[in-house]
């Protein structure tokens, strides 16, 4: 549930400064410089260019209200994109938070939970890793 509560343009930002300010300084090779340069400028070309996949979007605002209605949540989400998304997964985390503490709370809520958060981490996680996964 943590991708989508950074924005593209901040993580660009945090990348490059990284490079430019901690990792740069520690290069004594001139090509690696260079080369280092060239990657830095290539995300400040790219950082205004990047911006949410629509369709995973689509697909996780609906993941979202599945589970929200699965813990028998009636929110109104007022906006769109991202910050429609963070607005259901804020009421969903609020809901959360009581129920934990609630000794009540039922299996139906923690089974929900479950299922959204496997469905979630393969959703997130990067293709790369996704293969070393259980199941």
């Amino acid at each position: 549930m943590t991708v989508y509560s950074t924005e593209p343009s901040q993580v660009f930002a945090t990348i490059r400064d990284t490079l430019a300010h901690r990792v740069a300084g520690d290069l004594t090779d001139t090509t690696a410089r260079l080369e280092l340069a060239a990657v830095i400028e290539a995300l400040d070309n790219i950082v205004d260019r990047i911006d949410w996949n629509a369709e995973r979007l689509t697909r996780n605002i609906h993941a979202t209200d599945v589970l929200a209605r699965d813990l028998g949540l009636d929110h109104d989400v007022v906006g769109e994109g991202v910050e429609c998304l963070r607005q259901g997964r804020r009421a969903i985390s609020t809901a959360l938070a009581r129920s934990y503490v609630d000794p009540d709370t039922s299996s139906k809520a923690v089974d929900a939970v479950l299922r959204f958060t496997d469905d979630d981490v393969h959703e997130q996680i990067s293709t790369a890793l996704r293969s070393g996964l259980p199941g």
